[in-house]
């Protein structure tokens, strides 16, 4: 705990407090009640009141401001098992609500902090009760009245739900965040798309499928033209645009089952499902001519070209590396051509 930010930690200390708004508030009413049966004096309402309703406040406000707020409010949490043991004392351990104090004070600690929290909590309580007791003479008048009973099940059935209800909300957000985190540990950082590490990945997963069931499948390589000629001419911030642009091209052009992303530098590639043909040329030529189209720098001329090439899987591939290796062939054949064209693999000849 002591290793998350304040704001983490403050965020987690204002859950708790809600509980224990919600906790101790329901919790007053069979303590008031019982209070009532044993016609206690006012100092003991007083005190009820005092814990029922001021107690979550100043809690909640002085483990927000601390520096440590984790630390402050295990402290708070400990001595709401303390007061838990002396109204259970106090009330004579009447035993429907002693009961359910109990539970509910060490089902939040469980929540909070496992085992151990729970466990100094409940020797806290248990200390307290014990201290209380002998204060008030060890009186014992165990059996709860149906009011008594009656006045307990609000805090029964509501708080579980409520510490429950938490619970799962923090595991949904535990979980978005930690899907968050492995998108972006599979996500090129400047265009957004695929890293190298996700884009393998694709490539693996379609390689497969092509030796299990023959499906087809065409890897793309993409390279930017005259990229340190670009960067020098008009600056690092234009050759960014550039990919960022070609990024925005490719999210527009591909299909949801593509995969498009970053190889490397100014190198893109892209792991087309179920593609195969003259519609993979058409593909490339669209790529190729939307990305030149393209204006880098708003009014003033600025482009960048690409140039393609391409490889459809075949039966003569036996490894991944091989189907990489054709489609830079492609690659090579389409810039030693001239640049800003798309090309196929030597295998399948020239885009007809």
């Amino acid at each position: 705990m002591e290793t998350l930010s304040e704001d983490t930690q403050r965020r987690a200390v204002k859950r708790v407090a809600t509980m224990r708004v919600l906790g101790l508030g329901l919790g007053l009413l069979p303590i008031m009640v019982v209070l009532y049966e044993l016609n206690a004096p006012m100092v003991m309402w007083l005190l009820a009141l005092a814990n029922g309703f001021l107690w979550p406040w100043v809690a909640r406000r002085i483990a927000v401001a601390s520096s440590d707020p984790m630390r402050v409010e295990r402290r708070n949490l400990l001595i709401d098992s303390m007061m838990g043991g002396m109204w259970v004392a106090l009330m004579q351990f009447n035993v429907v609500p002693s009961l359910v104090l109990v539970s509910m004070l060490s089902m939040d600690k469980f929540a909070f902090g496992g085992v151990k929290l729970a466990a100094r909590c409940f020797a806290a309580l248990a200390a307290s009760a014990a201290v209380f007791a002998a204060l008030n003479g060890f009186a014992f008048a165990p059996h709860s009245s149906t009011i008594v009973t009656l006045a307990a099940l609000p805090l029964l059935m509501a708080y579980p739900s409520a510490i429950a209800l938490a619970a799962y909300t923090l595991s949904e957000r535990v979980r978005k965040q930690s899907k968050a985190l492995a998108e972006l540990s599979r996500t090129d950082a400047l265009t957004e798309l695929a890293n190298r590490r996700a884009l393998m990945e694709s490539l693996d997963h379609e390689f497969r499928r092509f030796r299990r069931g023959g499906y087809r499948a065409t890897l793309m390589m993409l390279d930017v033209d005259r990229f340190k000629l670009l960067n020098d001419t008009h600056g690092h911030a234009v050759g960014d645009e550039a990919l960022r642009t070609i990024a925005r091209v490719l999210r527009k052009t591909l299909r949801d089952t593509d995969t498009a992303g970053r190889y490397g530098g100014d190198e893109f590639a892209v792991v087309l499902t179920d593609a195969s043909g003259a519609r993979v040329g058409d593909l490339a030529e669209r790529l190729r001519q939307s990305i030149a189209a393209a204006e880098l720098i708003e009014g003033q001329g600025v482009h960048a070209t690409v140039s393609i090439g391409y490889a459809e899987l075949d039966s003569g591939m036996h490894t991944g590396a091989q189907w990489i290796a054709a489609a830079d062939a492609a690659l090579y054949r389409a810039k030693s051509g001239g640049r800003n064209r798309t090309m196929s693999s030597p295998s399948h000849g020239p885009i007809p």
